[in-house]
């Protein structure tokens, strides 16, 4: 007997797929397990996602659009200019309520395997240039002093990142508290060295800066 007709059913596996890889990790987590979850059989699995990989991929790219718009609304609710050190504390708020994110993140291997490593330079890449055009939109808005180089600036944020998503194989599990402690100190260098008082930029200049940062983000994430 056919099983029954599951409506959106792609939501539903990407739902099952999150939690199986949570709970036994990328690598040991299966397709028959993600179906069994799910209610489904695997060849319904593989009408919306031919491989594994392609439905890991879904399941972050979901979170990771989750994640953004997230970050999109605490902006655009914010009273006034949202500064670069304001925005990566509404950036890790967002992150330590998603585990999958900050697995992503750290680079965990217990929950995604070698992903990370092998899919990193793909994802990573491009979002120095954008980094690059921010803090130069930042700039011309007045939100950040007329010295501060871009592309300086947007390198050491970038390594600031990529050397958290490296540190835990190097120093051992970070708890989030640890995490989020370095992320404020990090801001709180940003705020003092870079930053202008809000109250003199360009109030519009700076929503549309932060708006384009995140709509490269939504179009690399394959956003519906």
């Amino acid at each position: 007997m056919p099983r029954p007709t599951i409506p959106d059913r792609a939501a539903v596996i990407l739902d099952h797929a999150r939690a199986v890889i949570l709970e036994k990790g990328y690598p040991r987590a299966t397709i028959a397990d993600i179906a069994r979850r799910a209610g489904i059989g695997k060849g319904a699995v593989y009408l919306d996602f031919p491989s594994k990989e392609a439905l890991l991929d879904a399941v972050l790219a979901r979170s990771m659009r989750e994640l953004a718009a997230a970050v999109r609304g605490r902006v655009e609710r914010h009273d006034g200019p949202v500064t670069l050190s304001e925005l990566y504390g509404i950036s890790m708020d967002a992150l330590l309520a998603d585990e999958l994110m900050l697995a992503f993140y750290l680079a965990d291997t217990a929950v995604l395997g070698d992903y990370v490593r092998d899919k990193g330079p793909e994802r990573y890449g491009p979002r120095l240039d954008w980094l690059t055009g921010y803090a130069s939109d930042l700039r011309e808005a007045g939100l950040l002093r007329g010295d501060v180089d871009p592309d300086a600036a947007s390198l050491v944020m970038s390594v600031f990142s990529v050397g958290l998503i490296n540190a835990a194989p190097v120093l051992g599990d970070l708890p989030r508290e640890r995490l989020a402690r370095a992320v404020r100190e990090m801001s709180s260098l940003i705020s003092a060295g870079w930053e202008l008082d809000p109250a003199g930029a360009d109030a519009a200049a700076v929503r549309q800066a932060h708006a384009t940062l995140l709509d490269r983000l939504d179009a690399q994430m394959g956003a519906p």
